[in-house]
């Protein structure tokens, strides 16, 4: 037969990403289709024999083939476990070829996109010489490329035995039977080959064994032989028996979810579970299951005794004299349940709460309190970690001593560390969301984990050993316990050197303050909440950051030498330009869309996102949201991160800056009055973009951005799917 063969032309982006996301919404549907028409790939080839021959009208098949042939490949391809969007549908497509690829890849094959003569071979794709002897049904020797009734007579066999043959009994041995032979051997003790040997032909009772009974018969003593005494190691996604169902249910003893529950049926949610269960106990993640694994799951010899004796034991060790010693994954009980509080006490979340099971989602909180508290970080309860969170013989012993530390070198604030309790940790709380960071539960007085994370990152954001516990630099960066009395009296209100005058002061709002944080901004330096004009402990912490990085004398202030080394000059102090004067009269956007609060996200080389992201479809209308001029417009060019976009400006200098739109409404361009409402242009993809979205900023008297999700929030109107064609200006001709 002659194959057409016509030119690699390359799919429209468009057109792949819609293929990849058919693919990955069909793709369990696409295999069932491909596995139900492997009968047909079977009728398609010429009768058995006991010499399999390359089927040579196969190799060459490349992409812009058509016909019965690439409808062979394409369902070897799906009986091998390789998804080909489309199915079998006799056409080899781009998306052919990409699986091809994929199969070549996992077999170790030149990656070329067309089957040659190993590709054939691998995928098992043959033709069978006819007139030979019927004593070629014999069934050892068995192997891939073989084909017919004993083909049939081993797959029903196979399936009889709980062992999973994809594609069912179709009388064709491809990779996907020899996978399954190789299980079967696995599982029973046998040599591993993925060839029907007499042992394995008389294990399964295959009807041609009989000429090899007696060779067979010393087989029993093999599932005996010490490689392979565990029937549980070798299981994998494709297996079923009673045995996956052991599987199933020490998976799920050990706290991890199996989609469909202990079925029996070792599929890719059984899969999922198991790595899960490998990563999270340092095992090797292979989605099989090895000795490690079983040994750790307690299946094997004796499947049930390892398991529940765990938490007695750790119970009735004489050398762990606390109960609570010893415990980890696959514990139940009131001990459990202690562990699971004292943790959540901590600040640490615990998925499931306090139910009493020690699952993965357990240990996972146990790993991060240890890291978090300098332990060895094991997962299960040690003696240190027992006595940090006050469980077993002294519960309170451990706690009660944190907080003396903290009264150090004058400042009662210096050394405030987990365990601490009352006002100063109050105080503590508070200096840290007053610079923008969020410590889960709030000012509540109490030190735990929440406020230690909270503490590190300002320590790190501010160049300070990243410890977990209050320093004396980050108490003065915070103004904790810092007042004048313990101050020289040339020191400034914080107790740091007097800042001189015609300089921005700590608590002052005003425009030289603006200028300041864009200057530090300018330096690479991160300004929580932008230039916004207010010097609050976030204006102080940068200030601290740029006098460190330039070896500054670090005082959180602008002292003279600070002053010159940014280059500031000495102002009065006039308020700036103010973002309540910012009033947006129109929605930016056409529905149906959504959005959330991602100001100042960290973004790459260092970046922080200073705008809001609103995701809605390409093609979407944008509207000016007040009356202005387009000052600037953006154009996509390679390495543009704005991609197409533009400014909407007012008088007063405040301007909106809409990014990565696909193109701007005919009449757009700089120095277009425009009224709010009006359409300016269409949402995008354009720039360094992952989806189609509008990327606004809201930038009050020409200044530094300012969070605009307070603002897009309070008109939010994505739900308004009707476009509203407005247009005050006349387009250009």
């Amino acid at each position: 037969m002659t194959k057409p063969v016509t030119p690699n032309i390359q799919m429209p982006r468009s057109h792949r990403v819609r293929r990849a996301l058919v693919r990955s919404a069909c793709g369990a549907l696409v295999v069932g289709v491909g596995w139900s028409a492997m009968g047909d790939a079977a009728h398609a080839l010429p009768s058995p024999t006991r010499s399999p021959i390359l089927a040579q009208s196969l190799v060459g098949l490349r992409q812009g083939a058509a016909g019965v042939e690439v409808k062979a490949v394409q369902n070897a391809l799906l009986a091998a476990g390789v998804p080909v969007p489309g199915g079998a549908d006799g056409k080899f497509g781009p998306a052919t070829r990409s699986a091809v690829i994929d199969f070549q890849g996992r077999e170790g094959i030149a990656q070329s996109g067309e089957v040659d003569e190993a590709t054939a071979a691998a995928l098992g794709l043959t033709r069978i010489d006819a007139g030979d002897s019927p004593a070629s049904t014999a069934v050892n020797g068995l192997q891939q490329g073989a084909s017919g009734d004993a083909v049939k007579e081993l797959q029903q066999k196979l399936s009889a035995a709980g062992v999973y043959v994809p594609g069912g009994a179709d009388g064709v041995f491809g990779s996907s039977t020899k996978t399954a032979v190789s299980n079967y051997q696995r599982w029973n003790g046998l040599p591993v080959s993925g060839i029907v040997d007499a042992a394995t032909a008389a294990r399964l009772g295959l009807s041609g064994a009989a000429t090899t009974t007696p060779p067979a018969a010393p087989t029993p003593p093999a599932t005996a032989t010490p490689p392979a005494a565990n029937p549980y190691v070798g299981l994998a996604q494709g297996a079923r028996s009673s045995l996956v169902k052991d599987l199933q249910s020490a998976l799920m003893a050990a706290g991890v979810n199996v989609r469909g529950g202990a079925d029996g049926v070792f599929g890719a949610a059984t899969k999922s579970a198991l790595v899960s269960y490998q990563q999270a106990n340092g095992l090797g993640v292979t989605g099989v299951v090895f000795e490690a694994t079983a040994a750790k799951l307690g299946l094997g010899a004796a499947p049930a005794a390892p398991a529940p004796p765990a938490p007695p034991a750790a119970a009735e060790s004489p050398t762990a004299a606390n109960p609570y010693v010893g415990l980890k994954v696959g514990a139940r009980g009131p001990l459990v349940k202690d562990v699971q509080a004292a943790l959540i006490a901590s600040g640490i979340n615990v998925r499931g709460g306090a139910d009493g099971v020690f699952g993965n989602a357990t240990k996972g909180a146990l790993l991060s309190y240890q890291q978090g508290n300098g332990l060895a970080a094991s997962g299960e309860v040690d003696d240190a970690t027992a006595a940090q969170l006050a469980l077993g013989n002294a519960p309170a012993a451990p706690a009660a001593p944190a907080a003396p530390p903290a009264v150090v070198s004058g400042n009662p604030y210096i050394g405030l560390a987990v365990g601490a309790k009352g006002d100063r940790v109050k105080d503590l709380q508070s200096a840290l969301m007053d610079t923008g960071l969020v410590v889960r539960g709030g000012a509540d007085g109490i030190f735990g984990n929440a406020t230690k994370s909270s503490l590190l990152a300002f320590q790190g954001m501010n160049g300070i050993a990243r410890t977990g516990v209050l320093t004396k630099q980050g108490a003065q960066i915070l103004n904790l316990g810092v007042s004048t009395p313990a101050s020289a009296p040339s020191s400034g209100p914080n107790g740091f050197a007097g800042t001189p005058e015609g300089f921005p002061v700590k608590g002052e709002t005003s425009e030289r303050v603006r200028v300041m944080q864009q200057i530090l901004i300018d330096s690479k330096i991160n300004v929580f909440g932008g230039a916004d004009g207010s010097f609050g402990n976030a204006t102080a912490s940068a200030i601290t950051k740029f006098q460190e990085t330039h070896g500054l004398t670090v005082t959180g202030t602008i002292t003279q030498e600070t002053a010159e080394k940014m280059g500031l000059d000495a102002s009065s102090a006039t308020p700036p330009p103010s973002s309540s004067n910012v009033v947006m009269e129109r929605f930016p956007i056409q529905g149906q869309c959504y959005f959330g609060n991602t100001w100042h996200a960290p973004r790459g080389g260092g970046r922080l996102h200073v705008g809001v992201d609103i995701i809605a479809a390409e093609g979407k209308l944008l509207y000016a949201v007040v009356d202005g001029t387009i000052s600037k417009q953006y154009w996509d060019q390679p390495g543009a991160l704005s991609g197409n976009g533009l400014r909407v400006a007012q008088d007063d200098g405040t301007y909106f800056t809409y990014l990565h739109m696909s193109g701007f409404a005919p009449g757009i361009e700089v120095g277009t009055k425009v009224q709010a409402g009006d359409v300016i242009g269409f949402v995008g993809n354009t720039g360094s973009s992952s989806t189609a979205h509008l990327h606004f900023e809201i930038h009050p008297g020409g200044g530094a951005a300012v969070n605009p999700y307070p603002y897009i929030k309070a008109i939010d109107d994505c739900g308004n799917t009707t476009p509203q064609y407005q247009s005050s200006f006349a387009p250009a001709v």
